[in-house]
């Protein structure tokens, strides 16, 4: 039995992040011609959630880490959307330089955030009312000297690029929540870059 699929609106749904195995939230949107997979998750589980759905598919990876692009194989997709850093482990597809704009009776916005996680963070817009932002937000993957941090420069830049989303909610893979208000997000942000040490590259939370 498949896990339950929870609806955010008429459109747009998800399949919850699972830590056993390590497997990112998969959201879907249900476009007039195709339905958009953002993110497709690590696992069989998660596999048998993406065979699921039955129309064409179009694909767009958030970043290159295992639990969002480890069954980009298995989404039987037309079209594949990424950074330049992900297409390095896919090869296929379309890279998303800047910002791209379709449509399919609802307005997708692709565009690249910079982001202390990971090099190649894409978020997606649709219709101005939701934003799909993967991990973009969190801190790097990785400890930093030894202990979690944020890049002072890179963290100006997502502030300033989400700042210029009209999206209200974000949608946040491995939050409990996954839809937060954009003004509630952006305010985390801005306090943890007011933090900042002019001695340091980099804003440690630990």
């Amino acid at each position: 039995m498949l896990p339950e699929r929870i609806s955010i609106d008429e459109r747009i749904s998800y399949w919850r992040a699972t830590q056993e195995p390590l497997s990112a939230d998969i959201g879907v949107l249900e476009g007039d011609k195709y339905t958009w997979i953002f993110d497709v998750g690590n696992g069989p589980e998660a596999a048998a959630c993406l065979r699921s759905l039955p129309r064409l598919k179009k694909v767009v990876l958030s970043h290159f880490h295992q639990d969002h692009i480890g069954n980009w194989r298995e989404a039987e997709f037309e079209t594949l959307y990424q950074g330049a850093h992900t297409f390095r482990y896919t090869g296929v597809g379309e890279v998303v330089r800047g910002s791209l704009t379709l449509e399919d009776g609802v307005l997708i916005r692709l565009f690249e955030i910079p982001s202390s996680h990971t090099k190649g963070c894409i978020g997606m817009e649709v219709d101005e009312k939701y934003a799909f932002l993967g991990d973009a937000t969190y801190c790097t993957a990785k400890y930093t000297q030894g202990r979690l941090a944020y890049n002072a420069n890179l963290l100006a830049g997502e502030i300033e690029v989400l700042r210029t989303v009209k999206a209200p909610s974000f949608l946040l893979s491995h939050d409990g929540a996954y839809v937060r208000k954009k003004e509630d997000v952006l305010a985390e942000l801005e306090e943890i870059y007011a933090r900042r040490n002019s001695q340091s590259a980099y804003i440690f939370i630990d």
